[in-house]
């Protein structure tokens, strides 16, 4: 069973339901290896997945055949993300200082120091700050927050808080709702959903792991998974919004859809 807290950030906030409304049917595994963190590609095709300890790039095609890796380098995983164009933006250790880079299907690599913008909200000395209006507001106050996701519509931001969980900062109005307890949330391709993990340990190890959904519109948690057999971790949508992928913490890969 799943317990879930709410708290208000900035003064601003509501505490959401849980409802059975929308589950993960057709699940299937589509890949097993060394695999943690899926990611669709913005076409659909292709998984961006990155190995234990977030160590290199790989893509997995959907349609099966051999992965293809695009970088080795330790942690490259960490900050990995899809681009409009099809590239994928990363960071990795050079020179003895980290960089940004950008990394095409085919694994050629440049500098991106030219071509990626400050992100509109980002994480610094474990608080949330926010653009607004041209000036940067900070939008976290009562715990120690990390892991800014910028929607896709660039008007929302999921943030974490060690204790209080997930929390969804809105740009346009300045308010902040807290989701309640949830790591590696992912946005829908529409900017009106979360998913996301809620994990379970005995103190060391990881024993359980369900993935939920978060409606914005309706204020709503949903649980997706409860299964007892599979530890479903680090989702992500894809393009279509219609199906979630997510890895089991042991290198498989699966992908199911999202069903009312």
């Amino acid at each position: 069973m799943r317990i879930f807290l709410f708290v208000m950030l900035c003064g601003i906030g509501t505490a959401a339901t849980t409802a059975r409304a929308d589950r993960l049917v057709d699940t299937r595994e589509v890949a097993r290896g060394s695999y943690l963190a899926v990611q669709f590609s913005p076409d659909g095709r292709d998984l961006l997945v990155t190995g234990p300890q977030l160590r290199g790039l790989q893509l997995v095609p959907l349609a099966g055949g051999v992965p293809r890796t695009l970088s080795d380098e330790a942690e490259a995983g960490v900050h990995a993300r899809w681009l409009g164009d099809g590239t994928v933006a990363y960071r990795a250790a050079r020179g003895g200082t980290r960089r940004d880079l950008i990394v095409t299907r085919t694994g050629q690599v440049r500098s991106a120091a030219a071509a990626l913008q400050r992100p509109v909200a980002f994480a610094q000395n474990e608080r949330i700050y926010a653009e607004r209006g041209g000036q940067l507001r900070e939008i976290s106050s009562g715990d120690r927050f990390f892991g800014a996701v910028v929607a896709p519509d660039g008007d929302k931001v999921v943030f974490q808080g060690l204790v209080t969980g997930l929390h969804i900062y809105t740009r346009s109005t300045g308010t902040v709702v807290s989701v309640g307890p949830g790591t590696a949330p992912a946005w829908s391709p529409d900017s009106k959903r979360l998913v996301f993990e809620v994990t379970e340990d005995d103190g060391h190890d990881l024993i359980a792991s369900d993935l939920y959904l978060y409606d914005l519109a309706a204020d709503r948690v949903t649980p997706l998974t409860a299964s007892e057999r599979v530890i479903e971790r680090r989702p992500s949508f894809a393009p279509d919004g219609a199906r979630i992928a997510f890895d089991d913490n042991t290198g498989g890969l699966y992908v199911g859809k999202v069903a009312p």
